[in-house]
């Protein structure tokens, strides 16, 4: 009971998009112009955010911020978070030969896009998971998400004899896209883009000859005590009730 179980790394799998929905720098600057709703130093702000910020022309955007015009609602949000999530995780099922009713637990990670139901009920609705899986759906917690993702399933595999754990990692931007001109807020325009992670983690002896790596280690350190950490990544309504993140 007390043997410590060890954690691997079976597979992983990252979004890959569709070709249409790719966008380049000068795809991305041309449509902030011409949207209309900035104006000159913010886009300029933009340009120099975005030519320094390494993503280069292979990025991607989801249809309601590239649609004209725009469309930022609720549906097609779940149509993104549907895209990613499902076309990656059909991935890493293939990799790895494992079936949806051998996943024992489930984490989903995704800061700032939590509807209802939750973004892990529609992968265990999706894939018609059995009822006893442990699922859990993380959110409000930024990019630090993805490590706490795989730091609880590392503890719940060590309490869990054989079994497998589906982590989920990713970020929603079709809600989050601002239109207006406060500068702290336009970050995430310049900076975010459509991605998603898939990672199959197991604690089964088998799987040890498969994997490819083993966990180790992993430290957590709570900052949240910390003002300037608190308020590090904040999401607010702008002076006209525009909601994004500063």
């Amino acid at each position: 009971m007390n043997r410590n179980r060890p954690v691997y790394l079976i597979d992983f799998a990252c979004y890959k998009p569709e070709e249409e929905r790719k966008i380049s720098v000068d795809g991305f600057l041309k449509m902030t112009e011409d949207s209309g709703a900035f104006n000159e130093e913010t886009v300029q702000f933009q340009q120099r955010i975005a030519t320094r910020s390494g993503l280069g022309d292979e990025a991607y955007l989801p249809q309601g911020i590239t649609s004209e015009p725009p469309n930022l609602s609720m549906a097609q949000a779940r149509a993104e978070a549907e895209l990613v999530i499902f076309k990656t995780v059909d991935a890493l099922l293939e990799k790895t030969g494992v079936k949806p009713e051998d996943i024992d637990i489930l984490i989903v990670n995704c800061s700032l896009f939590n509807p209802t139901p939750s973004l892990s009920s529609m992968i265990v609705n999706h894939y018609k998971l059995k009822p006893t899986i442990k699922t859990y759906n993380l959110g409000g917690m930024g990019c630090s998400a993805g490590l706490i993702s795989i730091d609880l399933a590392k503890h719940l595999l060590k309490a869990r004899p054989n079994s497998n754990a589906l982590v989920f990692s990713t970020e929603n931007i079709t809600q989050n896209w601002y239109f207006g001109n406060d500068r702290s807020m336009l970050l995430c325009n310049c900076i975010f883009r459509m991605g998603g992670a898939a990672v199959l983690l197991s604690n089964k002896a088998k799987d040890r000859g498969l994997a490819k790596y083993e966990l180790v280690h992993t430290v957590r350190t709570h900052k949240g005590s910390d003002d300037n950490s608190y308020n590090c990544v904040y999401q607010r309504e702008d002076q006209k009730g525009k909601l994004e993140c500063r």
